[in-house]
């Protein structure tokens, strides 16, 4: 398996846990219990502000390589 980039890393966890996050949402879209709302109010909302922190640094660090920032 070859290594990847740090950033790069980064970016797939980011897609991956907003992935986690939409189909929570859609959850609670489709069967919305006040447990599976609570669960989404906790669990959702710390997995979306971890993806966006995840992409910004991934952004960072990729305008760093690049010589641009």
């Amino acid at each position: 398996m070859t290594e990847q980039l740090p950033r790069v890393r980064m970016l797939r966890i980011a897609i991956i846990l907003t992935a986690l996050f939409n189909l929570l949402a859609l959850f609670v879209l489709i069967r919305g219990t006040p447990i599976s709302f609570t669960v989404f109010m906790f669990v959702g909302e710390i997995l979306f502000v971890l993806a966006l922190i995840l992409l910004v640094a991934a952004v960072l660090a990729d305008l760093r390589a690049k010589q641009l920032l």
